[in-house]
C-alpha cells in the first residue's frame, strides 16, 4: 500500500501532527535542521509556518516529511496493520501505549480510498481531546499557582527517584533489624545461662555459710591462717608463671620460626639450641585458624602452621557480625587456636560452641606467645597420630 506524503495531507492533520511531535522547546531545533530562520518568531508564529510550508511539495515539506518519518519509525511494529476503527478507538480511550502522535501519522499516512474521512475521524477524536487535555491543564495552572503544569512530570519523576531510594534504606534497615533481633535473643540465652550460674553461685555461698557457721572459733582462726598461707602460696605461684609467659612473649617476638631446608615439615622451637630435639610433624594440608593473638606476630603464626604442612588462616578475635561470621569461618576450617590472655569471653564462647556443633577442634591457650601455638600444634599432632 502507498503512503501519503505530508503536503498531500489536509492542513488540520498537519497542524494535529506537528502540534503533537514538536513542543516550544523544539521547534527552533527543528527550524535550523530544516534551515530556515525564525530569528524572534513565537511559538506559534513559528508552528503556523511549518504548517504553512507543508501545504506544497517542496524542498522544505520533503526535508520535514522525512524528519517526521525517522521519527515514528520504531513505532511502525507495535502498530502495524492495526485497522483504522482500532486506532481511532484508541485514541479516543487513551488505551493505546504509542504516542499519539504516531498512531496520527501512520492512521491518515496510508493510501486509503475514503482518506478524507480517515483524516475527518481523526480529527473528530483528537479534538475532543484537545478540549480535554486544555480543561486538565487549565485545572492543574489554578491548582498550582506557584508551579508550571509542565512542572508536574519532572516533580513526580524526582519523588519517584526518592521513593526508590527509601525503599532502598527500609530494605537495608530491615536487615539490620533482623540481625539486632538474632543478637537480642543471644543475648536473652546468655542472660538465662548468667542467672542459672548466679543462682547456682548463691546456693553455694548459702552451703558455704552453714559449714562456716559449724566451725568453731579456733578451728576459724586456724584454718583462716592456712588459707592465707594457701593464697600467699598461689599468689607466688601466680607471679612466677606471669614472668615465664612474659619472657616467652619476648622470645618470641625476637626469635622466628626456622625451618630446616634439609628436613621439609621439622621446626625449631623458639629459643631451642641447635643441638635440641627436631619435631616431626605433618598437618597433611589440615585449616588451622588463629583467634586474635598478637598482630606482629601474625607472620610468624603464619610461617608455623605452613612449616608443619597445614593452611593458615586467621581471625582478629572481634565479633563484629556476630556469631554468623565465626560459623562460616569455622566451616571452612579443622582446627581451631583460641588464647585465652587477649581474646574477649565472646570469642572465646561463640567459637567454642561452633566447634562443638561441627566436631571440630577448638584448642585454648594460655596465651598468644609463639610457643604455645607450636606446644598446641604438637599436641595435636600427637592426639592424631595416637588415634590413627
Amino acid at each position: 500500500m502507498s503512503e501519503r506524503r505530508i503536503w498531500e495531507l489536509n492542513s488540520q492533520t498537519v497542524c494535529t501532527i506537528l502540534g503533537l511531535s514538536f513542543d516550544e522547546k523544539e521547534l527552533p531545533d527543528v527550524f535550523k535542521k530544516l534551515k530556515l530562520d525564525h530569528g524572534k518568531s513565537t511559538p506559534y508564529e513559528m508552528h503556523s509556518g511549518l504548517v504553512q510550508v507543508c501545504s506544497t511539495q517542496n524542498k522544505t515539506s520533503r526535508r520535514l516529511d522525512k524528519l517526521l518519518k525517522e521519527r515514528f519509525a520504531r513505532y511502525r511494529k507495535i502498530i502495524g496493520h492495526t485497522p483504522v476503527a482500532e486506532i481511532c478507538k484508541q485514541i479516543e480511550e487513551g488505551t493505546a501505549n504509542t504516542p499519539l502522535s504516531a498512531l496520527v501519522w501512520f492512521l491518515v499516512r496510508n493510501q486509503h480510498e475514503n482518506s478524507d474521512e480517515t483524516e475527518a475521524a481523526v480529527f473528530a477524536a483528537t479534538h475532543v481531546l484537545e478540549h480535554r487535555a486544555l480543561r486538565f491543564y487549565d485545572t492543574l495552572r489554578r491548582a498550582l499557582p506557584d508551579n508550571m503544569p509542565e512542572d508536574v512530570l519532572k516533580e513526580m519523576k524526582t519523588r519517584s527517584e526518592s521513593n526508590e531510594r527509601l525503599e532502598t534504606k527500609c530494605q537495608r534497615l530491615e536487615r539490620k533489624r533482623e540481625q539486632l533481633k538474632l543478637d537480642i535473643e543471644s543475648i536473652k540465652e546468655d542472660k538465662s545461662r548468667i542467672a542459672a550460674e548466679l543462682d547456682e553461685q548463691r546456693r553455694l555461698n548459702r552451703q558455704l555459710m552453714k559449714d562456716f557457721e559449724k566451725i568453731s572459733d579456733e578451728d576459724a582462726f586456724e584454718q583462716i591462717g592456712n588459707l592465707k598461707r594457701e593464697i600467699e602460696m598461689l599468689t607466688d605461684e601466680v607471679k612466677t608463671l606471669t614472668d615465664q609467659l612474659l619472657q616467652d612473649r619476648d622470645e618470641t617476638e625476637t626469635c622466628p620460626v626456622v625451618v630446616d631446608a634439609e628436613s621439609e615439615g621439622s621446626l625449631h622451637a623458639p629459643g631451642a639450641s641447635d643441638g635440641g630435639a627436631m619435631l616431626d610433624i605433618d598437618l597433611n594440608g589440615t585449616t588451622v585458624t588463629y583467634v586474635g593473638g598478637v598482630e606482629s606476630l601474625l607472620p610468624h603464626y603464619r610461617d608455623a602452621v605452613e612449616s608443619f604442612g597445614g593452611t593458615f588462616c586467621y581471625h582478629c578475635g572481634r565479633c563484629i557480625q556476630g556469631r554468623k561470621e565465626i560459623e562460616s569461618i569455622v566451616d571452612r576450617t579443622d582446627i581451631v587456636f583460641c588464647p585465652v590472655d587477649i581474646n574477649s569471653h565472646n570469642a572465646c564462647r561463640y567459637f567454642k560452641k561452633a566447634c562443638k556443633m561441627r566436631d571440630k577442634h577448638c584448642y585454648f591457650l594460655r596465651s598468644s606467645g609463639l610457643s604455645m601455638l607450636i606446644k598446641g600444634l604438637e599436641n595435636h599432632a600427637g592426639k592424631a597420630a595416637v588415634s590413627q
